[in-house]
């Protein structure tokens, strides 16, 4: 007589991964990876490919596989472990089941635009998005783990839009699946699309306001840069650690700065003269309606004046002491100061500020 013997724990969560092989190998991860064509998922994308995993892209934007969006993930791949699929809303159960199907691992790293101007739109992309991909993935019986990047800082009382509907999202993504693995990163800094960090900003304000630079008064909030190279190595960690289930990290970089140590360096870098004006924070939210910006030459720094930007900048993003970080995931994160001068390439090109001969002109 045959006796149907329950599998172990051991057999239905761990999910056995080759990471010796390359991209033609089989690493035993087939991911679903929501949020690709953000920084973070194209560097998390190329890591799991590198080693032979299958990655399934969904996206949502009107344009092709051709956009410049997917360069980044074009040659992480062999043909056929890698497939892009548009999807025409990312909270139906129905196409989101289609793309989560036949996979082991779920990786959510859907976050709201830092640009965004209503808290719908914050709601959307942090709670209901994410909340939809759970529930999914909890009933589809291959999937054995959840990445969700979160966000440090998460409170239900922050002044930030985006900082409070990451922590409903949270709370809502645990109920729906409660074996998730939560990643909170602080102020993610990147080489590859500067645009969502305060050094793109920086840079725009060096090349429109004759060098100078625009902060908000008070800007003696402290946070820890980290870059996402290093997120998407804890992201790859996690799926090895089965330990981390059900876990919280919170993702930070070594040192402490504030945000105007952070300018200061940029300058030091470039070897700009500083030359900084103070801003109310009541007066910046008012900029983004004056007349000047009517110009299209002046709307392109016009989504730095956003109010979620702006309140970004006046808040400390720090890791939670109390929660576990890079350290329990084996990972000694890369400090600001290493990788600061990538960020601002584009400035010291364009002044040749280390070009004696021409340094003049950049310090006047």
């Amino acid at each position: 007589m045959l006796v149907n013997v329950p599998k172990r724990f051991y057999d239905m969560k761990r999910i056995h991964i080759y990471d010796q092989g390359g991209r033609n190998s089989v690493s035993g991860i087939n991911a679903t990876v929501f949020g690709g064509t953000s920084v973070l998922g194209m560097t998390t994308g190329s890591m799991l490919t590198s080693i032979g995993s299958t990655c399934i892209y969904p996206y949502r934007n009107n344009s092709s596989i051709w956009d410049i969006k997917f360069k980044e993930l074009k040659p992480t791949a062999d043909l056929g472990y890698k497939s892009y699929v548009k999807l025409g809303d990312m909270s139906n159960e129905k196409e989101l089941k289609h793309v989560i199907r036949d996979q082991n691992t779920v990786i959510n790293c859907i976050g709201s635009h830092i640009f965004y101007q209503k808290e719908s739109e914050f709601e959307h992309a942090n709670i209901h998005v994410p909340v939809a991909i759970a529930k999914v993935a909890a009933a589809n019986p291959n999937v054995k783990r959840l990445i969700h990047i979160s966000a440090a800082g998460a409170d239900p009382n922050s002044q930030s839009m985006r900082l409070r509907t990451k922590w409903i999202g949270e709370q809502e993504v645990k109920e729906a699946f409660p074996n998730v693995t939560i990643l909170r990163p602080t102020l993610m800094l990147n080489t590859i699309d500067p645009n969502p960090t305060i050094a793109a900003k920086w840079g725009m304000q060096m090349k429109m306001f004759n060098r100078m630079n625009f902060i908000i008064e008070g800007m003696d909030a402290e946070v820890q840069p980290v870059f996402a190279n290093d997120v998407s190595l804890a992201i790859f960690n996690c799926l090895k650690m089965e330990e981390t289930m059900g876990q919280t990290y919170d993702l930070g970089g070594p040192h402490k700065y504030t945000y105007t140590d952070i300018y200061e360096q940029f300058f030091n870098l470039t070897q700009i003269k500083p030359y900084s004006v103070n801003v109310k924070l009541e007066e910046a939210y008012t900029y983004k309606q004056h007349s000047w910006l009517v110009s299209p030459y002046k709307k392109l720094f016009a989504q730095w004046l956003t109010p979620e930007f702006l309140t970004i900048e006046s808040q400390s993003l720090v890791v939670n002491p109390q929660n576990k970080g890079f350290a329990d995931l084996n990972i000694k994160p890369i400090s600001f100061g290493h990788k600061a001068h990538e960020l601002i390439n584009e400035i010291t090109w364009s002044y040749n500020t280390h070009d004696e001969n021409k340094r003049d002109s950049a310090n006047a």
